[in-house]
């Protein structure tokens, strides 16, 4: 289950939080929630892989993340997304190649 919780930090704080996320393509809420895995870990095992997280780094596929979260469809997984403020992966170099291969090929067809 995922939660939303308010912080109450200083504007210039934000904003360079922001653009560390931006700078290393992550998100304000996936740097808090390494922080806090870290700095709450008894340090005895890993924290499990969080699935939202790891769909979103591209670890996951789609199918897997709705299945491992238990959510009925893709339109529930965005919704997730959105709400934990994760970017929607992006395909792999070679998954926009073949994309765009097959629309040149419909194309002049």
């Amino acid at each position: 289950m995922q939660r939303n919780t308010t912080f109450n930090l200083p504007d210039a704080l934000v904003q360079k939080a922001k653009a560390y996320a931006a700078a290393n393509g992550t998100t304000m809420t996936a740097i808090v929630r390494s922080h806090l895995e870290a700095v709450t870990s008894d340090g005895s095992s890993p924290p499990e892989d969080d699935p939202l997280l790891a769909y979103s780094e591209g670890r996951l596929s789609r199918r897997e993340a709705i299945r491992l979260m238990g959510l009925r469809d893709y339109s529930e997984l965005l919704i997730q997304l959105g709400e934990a403020d994760l970017p929607i992966p992006r395909p792999a170099p070679h998954e926009i190649e073949n994309q765009a291969l097959l629309f040149e090929k419909l194309w002049k067809s």
